[in-house]
């Protein structure tokens, strides 16, 4: 069978200056949404949303989240509170932003990839699909007494990922390190300590292989 107009399709709620809202999303109070934005069926707490943006289906922005002009969030990802994305980036289906991370500007974060608190990105940033951060150095479910750990038993080591870095597929980057500006992380490599600007480092635990054109040591 053929279905030629199709089948329980749902229009879009029109709003002034051409905001388009799925009837099924659930938007915080005090929101604001930018000129030309479509949100389709999401989930907003009280956030603030620039124009010319775009938050996909089953996506979840907590209270706080800023979304800047132009900045897409696609399928099933999670943005917790006080998160602020820069404009013109895109973040795929299933990404992870902690707390309080802040997202610079241009900065493209791919499929399956979690960002968590202490996490920093500059400008121009991308991270490969299921590559990953973490935070922290001693990880461990219970305190020594059998207590589940909460959030004042652990210390946050932040990660610090320099403008226009890239990390590769699949690459794990060990807490407190520092990745300079240009560095390119390959897929698979485990980042144990900083990588300098312009470096291109590989394996595990990664080396530093070569340096771009205008970055070598000297």
């Amino acid at each position: 069978m053929k279905f030629e107009n199709g089948l329980n399709n749902i229009e879009f709620q029109l709003f002034d200056q051409n905001i388009k809202i799925h009837p099924d999303a659930e938007i915080g109070v005090n929101s604001e949404i930018g000129d030309n934005t479509t949100i389709l069926r999401s989930i907003l707490g009280s956030v603030t949303i620039g124009q010319d943006c775009v938050v996909g289906n089953y996506t979840i922005l907590e209270d706080g989240t800023i979304l800047g002009d132009g900045s897409k969030v696609w399928h099933y990802s999670h943005i917790r509170g006080d998160v602020h994305v820069g404009e013109n980036c895109i973040l795929g289906d299933y990404v992870f932003i902690d707390s309080g991370v802040k997202i610079g500007d241009g900065t493209k974060i791919q499929n399956y990839v979690p960002v968590y608190h202490g996490v920093q990105l500059e400008e121009g940033v991308f991270l490969g699909p299921n590559s990953l951060t973490t935070n922290d150095m001693v990880p461990r479910a219970r305190t020594e007494d059998g207590v589940l750990k909460g959030g004042s038993d652990w210390e946050v080591n932040c990660i610090y990922i320099g403008k226009d870095a890239s990390i590769g597929a699949g690459a794990v980057l060990r807490p407190g390190i520092k990745i300079g500006e240009k560095a390119l992380i390959g897929a698979g490599a485990v980042v144990t300590k900083d990588v300098p600007a312009g470096a291109v480092v590989v394996g595990n635990p990664a080396r530093i292989l070569k340096y771009l054109d205008g970055f070598e040591p000297k």
